[in-house]
């Protein structure tokens, strides 16, 4: 599909556009979804930029990410969709500056797309201005990604804290954790922790772009408003990559402590089996002595030789356990 945004006065006017149409003198910015080869071709007729297919746009070699072509910028990067699904996912989606015109291709709909559309095509938006280009509808894109990623930690982080909760902050009365609680700990940090490493290579994808954005307005242009944007937007994608090393620590921390207690929970499982082998011990030794078949044992023609047995395979059972329970071992 491809949507085709001009500009009016403060807001950009959506409209879908039709096969064989023109393209609008005030169009700053086209966007492609899904696109059909037909599709692609309409845009390739209109801005004579070659558009990439998905296959170029998933290769990871910088190169093939970053390059000039027929006096086109080409950037792509890896931005994150159907956060709210809990499936992450994260694929690539690439910007093209061709002249005062953007062009991007996508085949998922990232919430920041979304969230950005609905603000610039609304009058007063203060996003959008009457000398608004292609760089700045890029820029406000990477914005609001930039953006969407801080509201997707602020979750993640949240997530984190419930698990470190649901570890570190339980009640003397509570059960101890029981093997499916342990799993579905584990399971859940596993999962945030996948979630962080697509939030980092997002984050990593972003900043090449802005690094290679930067490069280019140095080379074309020289407004002031542009580099500082551009600065701004290197400096929250740091604070973020930052913001990430650190979720990712408490992550690791707390897989660690999961293992760390299921270790523990195994050795007092093990513990008890030993000190209950221990303590059955000394009355097995005990009865199996008088369960030998000799013809003299004078114990077993006497009236006291069985409650003297009982009393010694107790005495000698109840005996290892207060040594034990002495040193502390139980």
């Amino acid at each position: 599909m491809i949507y085709v945004y001009a500009l009016q006065d403060d807001y950009l006017m959506p409209s879908a556009a039709l096969a064989g149409a023109e393209l609008p003198p005030n169009a700053v910015w086209i966007d492609l979804i899904n696109p059909t080869h037909e599709e692609d071709v309409q845009v390739e007729n209109w801005t004579k930029a070659t558009i990439p297919t998905h296959e170029d746009m998933i290769e990871i070699e910088e190169s093939s990410r970053f390059y000039a072509e027929n006096g086109a910028q080409y950037l792509t990067a890896s931005i994150l969709h159907s956060t709210e699904l809990k499936h992450h996912g994260i694929a690539p989606v690439s910007f093209i500056l061709t002249g005062k015109r953007l062009v991007t291709v996508r085949y998922t709909e990232p919430k920041a797309f979304t969230l950005f559309i609905g603000r610039a095509t609304k009058p007063g938006n203060g996003l959008i201005t009457p000398k608004c280009s292609g760089i700045s509808i890029l820029l406000g894109l990477i914005e609001a990604v930039t953006d969407r990623i801080a509201d997707i930690l602020e979750g993640v982080a949240g997530e984190i804290d419930v698990n470190s909760h649901a570890i570190f902050r339980r009640s003397e009365n509570d059960k101890p954790m029981t093997t499916k609680n342990f799993r579905d700990s584990l399971n859940n940090i596993g999962i945030q922790g996948a979630f962080l490493s697509k939030i980092r290579e997002s984050i990593a994808g972003v900043s090449r772009l802005l690094v290679y954005t930067a490069a280019i307005q140095e080379e074309t242009l020289s407004k002031k408003d542009i580099r500082a944007t551009i600065k701004s937007l290197e400096r929250d994608t740091q604070s973020l990559s930052t913001y990430v090393d650190f979720l990712s620590n408490k992550v690791t921390f707390l897989l660690d402590t999961v293992v760390g207690l299921i270790s523990i929970e195994q050795n007092a499982i093990i513990k008890i089996f030993s000190v209950a082998a221990v303590a059955f011990m000394p009355p097995t030794l005990v009865a199996s002595i008088y369960g030998m078949n000799f013809h003299f044992m004078p114990e077993l023609d006497e009236v006291w030789g069985y409650p003297m047995a009982i009393a010694l395979m107790i005495a000698s059972a109840v005996i290892p356990l207060l040594i034990f329970r002495k040193k502390g071992w139980l």
